[in-house]
């Protein structure tokens, strides 16, 4: 089934932490960070890149800014398949 849900181009983790519900997570994973959400009939996922770093700017890495690497099109039935997915698609 196709997952309809808008993850931005470009954001922070404080964004994506403000835009996912209680069912959804945020979690910095080395230079990545992994995101999963519940959508229309499941759970979706995306997986994001550091485009700034806390050494570069002086932010604490919540505030650094990110970019979409791949988002996924399927979804899943819970957020640990979500995040399962994530974890692959970030080696």
């Amino acid at each position: 089934m196709k997952a309809y849900y808008n993850f931005e181009e470009i954001t922070s983790m404080e964004n994506l932490q403000l835009k996912v519900s209680s069912y959804g997570a945020v979690l910095k994973y080395g230079d990545k960070v992994l995101v999963t959400d519940i959508a229309w009939r499941g759970f979706v996922a995306a997986v994001y890149e550091f485009v700034e770093t806390p050494e570069e700017d002086g932010l604490d890495a919540v505030e650094c800014r990110l970019s979409l690497l791949e988002m996924s099109d399927e979804v899943f039935e819970d957020g640990g398949h979500a995040i399962a997915w994530c974890m692959e698609k970030a080696k």
